[in-house]
């Protein structure tokens, strides 16, 4: 007999509490550890990644919640200068040498965004 296993879903915002441009953060519960990521919304699409710079893991915004360059267009790391793509995560500038942001999957349920937390890109962590 065959189960079919439900994916593992954490929820994270109501769709409307996240505008355009803006960002929120959330806690990946680990069996080691816990793991901060952040979901965006850009071009009204959402987009979510580990918080973790490419060149040196380390959060990406200071703690303040603020992903974003100054006119929306790139994710920047406030540690090093990165410039990251938003909807694929990939560095186009910056320490980071084109390596990409790790995806945190997302779905979208009943006006409501869940991470898909058994399809999350862990890296080399």
């Amino acid at each position: 007999m065959t189960s079919k296993k439900e994916p593992k879903l954490l929820k994270i915002a109501l769709v409307k509490d996240l505008k355009e441009g803006k960002s929120i953060k959330f806690e990946i519960p680990r069996k080691d550890r816990k793991s901060e990521a952040f979901v965006i919304k850009k071009n009204g699409k959402f987009y979510s990644y580990l918080n973790l710079c490419r060149h040196w893991t380390v959060g990406l915004d200071f703690d303040d919640n603020d992903f974003f360059s100054e006119d929306k267009e790139w994710l920047v790391c406030k540690n090093h200068g990165a410039i990251y793509e938003p909807a694929t995560g990939i560095c186009n500038g910056g320490p980071c040498g084109g390596a990409a942001l790790y995806r945190v999957p997302l779905v979208e349920k009943e006006e409501t965004l869940y991470a898909d937390v058994a399809k999350v890109d862990w890296g080399e962590m």
